[in-house]
């Protein structure tokens, strides 16, 4: 008996079931609407927006944009989350932040 790896994969995965209507799309829809809530909030309360006092020290992040000689990748979301970690993160102790992305 020789084990046939791929009707294997297709009955655990199943791929031998064919769905019983059309796809919903009411998650997708759940999380599109909290999406639109969230940033109609944030624009009210202007979290983007900087209010500059000249008391406070500053804080400057800079971030290469990505060259076009090949495709997006893991490390530029890597690169990215760093940097705006550390600009969300210094606005929090209080700095003046400028991040221009």
């Amino acid at each position: 008996n020789k084990l046939n790896f791929v009707d294997m994969s297709q009955s655990i995965a199943g791929a031998d079931t064919k769905p019983s209507g059309p796809k919903s799309f009411a998650r997708r829809d759940h999380l599109r609407s909290i999406e639109s809530k969230i940033q109609k909030k944030w624009e009210t309360i202007q979290v983007y927006e900087s209010n500059i006092d000249e008391s406070r020290e500053k804080y400057l992040i800079t971030f290469p944009y990505p060259y076009m000689n090949g495709r997006l990748h893991l490390g530029h979301a890597f690169s990215m989350t760093k940097a705006e970690f550390t600009a969300r993160f210094q606005r929090l102790l209080g700095k003046n932040v400028l991040f221009p992305f």
